[in-house]
């Protein structure tokens, strides 16, 4: 294995694993095995230990749903498509692995936040990013910059919390009644 494909497998098995366990949950020797990584790659890439791989594989987590979000918000489709295709995004993730994994940050953020201010910033970096996607595609659809960045913030929290309650019951109907309810507050007649 080359050494950049190294990184990669250890960041790709490290965010495949905070989904499901968490930060706590997540163990070197698991992610090394699970990458099929050399043992030497993740002190060579990571020689800060555990907390280093966590923040750049949150990095790398919050870059790719960022990179889908970008996908999703395209100024010509509607608002309620776009609220649909985010929504179904996350709800798929979560079928896909039998509800056994949700969002990485959103895992690491509930049960690590408040222990490491590291750990805290690197979340917060990732939901910033991601809040401001969502704020410019309401701007193209004429929100305020002020409405924007309110409904964003409310949008990036509704979908969390449905992800975490859908994971519970094994159920995606919360993803489906938080959307439900958010096409129905942003619609242009309310």
């Amino acid at each position: 294995m080359a050494k950049k494909q190294a990184k990669q497998a250890l960041l790709e098995a490290t965010i495949d694993l905070m989904g499901e366990k968490g930060f706590f949950g997540t163990g070197l020797s698991e992610v090394l095995n699970k990458s099929q990584a050399p043992k030497g790659s993740l002190y060579y890439y990571f020689p800060q230990g555990k907390n280093q791989l966590i923040i750049e594989a949150l990095t790398l987590a919050g870059k790719q749903v960022e990179e889908a979000l970008e996908e999703i918000l395209v100024a010509q489709k509607t608002l309620t498509t776009a609220l649909e295709e985010v929504f179904h995004f996350f709800a798929d993730q979560l079928e896909q692995s039998d509800f056994k994994k949700s969002c990485p940050i959103a895992t690491v953020a509930s049960e690590s936040a408040s222990l490491d201010n590291e750990i805290r910033l690197a979340c917060e970096q990732v939901y910033t990013a991601w809040q401001k996607k969502i704020e410019a595609f309401l701007t193209q659809n004429g929100f305020s910059d002020e409405a924007a960045r309110q409904q964003a913030s409310f949008m990036l929290n509704l979908i969390e919390g449905n992800l975490l309650m859908s994971r519970v019951y094994k159920d995606t109907i919360h993803l489906k009644q938080g959307l439900a309810m958010l096409t129905n507050l942003l619609s242009p007649s309310n």
